[in-house]
């Protein structure tokens, strides 16, 4: 099977609920032809603000099969991130045979890993990878681990490893990473507010989190970006890293959601006991997205950078 690659403007899909809880496959079917028709390369499913740590393995499943389904165009990543490694290897296996064409898989997290750990983590994942891709997935505030560059000239021997999230957003951190790194693995910006300092290093590709809310705008920032078109990226970059203001670690997954259904698709409430967005900053946070796209839509369209 041949598997798309994990390169470009990859948005993040919401772990889409109905008001009961429930899962809505049908609104998940929906977010995957919307997604392709807003021109994105692929998606990522169950990252942190996906809520990974929210769905039972027959959840997990059930949206595997959905949205690999649903999708004719875009490369389908699945976060297989959770307390264990036996588990991440389940569910790595799941979507490798269900079709996707990633899984996106941090260290567990509950008790802080060792270098050690870690790696021995990831090449386990990496055996079971027969066709699949792996991105890494770097986010110390949420792990409790760093991915430092010392690690990564033993991870880049791992074949399935193809990518990565970076999410420290240590600006050394990330130049050292980066510069490091790019010429063998693609290097996804964690959010939209770290993709230009990336792209001046060698970064190519993002996992954009206000890209659900304003896709025009969100491509038109990343063809900017690697063009290196200054001009038209830095002021991208300020309104983008301007609106996540408002976004804290208790919120975060209702303000993903409320993102998400600004512009258009369909995301539903967290999985409790967290809460959805506080109409107030939804409110905010609406006018910032139109801001955004006001902005995407004076600018002329230029080619689709790949």
């Amino acid at each position: 099977m041949t598997r798309r690659p994990l390169k470009g403007v990859f948005p993040l899909m919401p772990f889409v609920l109905k008001k009961n809880q429930e899962l809505d496959l049908e609104g998940l079917k929906s977010n995957v032809k919307a997604y392709e028709e807003a021109g994105f390369d692929g998606f990522v499913a169950f990252g942190c603000m996906g809520e990974f740590y929210a769905s039972n393995f027959e959840e997990f499943k059930k949206v595997v099969d959905t949205a690999v389904v649903a999708s004719s165009k875009l490369a389908c990543v699945f976060g297989t991130t959770f307390h264990n490694t036996r588990e991440t290897v389940e569910r790595t296996k799941y979507a490798q045979d269900a079709g996707a064409d990633g899984v996106m898989t941090g260290v567990p997290y509950l008790i802080p890993c060792t270098e050690e750990a870690a790696l021995e983590h990831y090449r386990s994942v990496n055996e079971v990878a027969d066709e699949i891709q792996i991105m890494a997935y770097n986010n110390p505030h949420s792990f409790r681990f760093n991915v430092t560059v010392e690690l990564w000239d033993k991870l880049m021997e791992l074949d399935r490893i193809k990518a990565v999230k970076e999410s420290n957003g240590d600006v050394g951190h990330r130049t050292r990473v980066v510069s490091h790194i790019s010429k063998r693995i693609n290097v996804f910006a964690g959010g939209e507010n770290w993709l230009l300092g990336d792209s001046l290093v060698g970064g190519n590709s993002i996992v954009a989190v206000v890209g659900p809310g304003v896709p025009g705008a969100t491509r038109k920032f990343f063809d900017a970006c690697m063009r290196r078109d200054l001009d038209t990226a830095i002021p991208f970059h300020i309104k983008f890293s301007e609106i996540y203001d408002e976004q804290t670690a208790q919120n975060e997954v209702g303000w993903e959601k409320a993102c998400a259904e600004l512009g258009g698709f369909k995301a539903g409430p967290p999985r409790s006991p967290y809460a959805p967005l506080d109409p107030g900053i939804r409110k905010r946070l609406a006018a910032r997205l139109e801001g955004l796209k006001q902005m995407a839509e004076a600018r002329p369209i230029m080619a689709k950078s790949r």
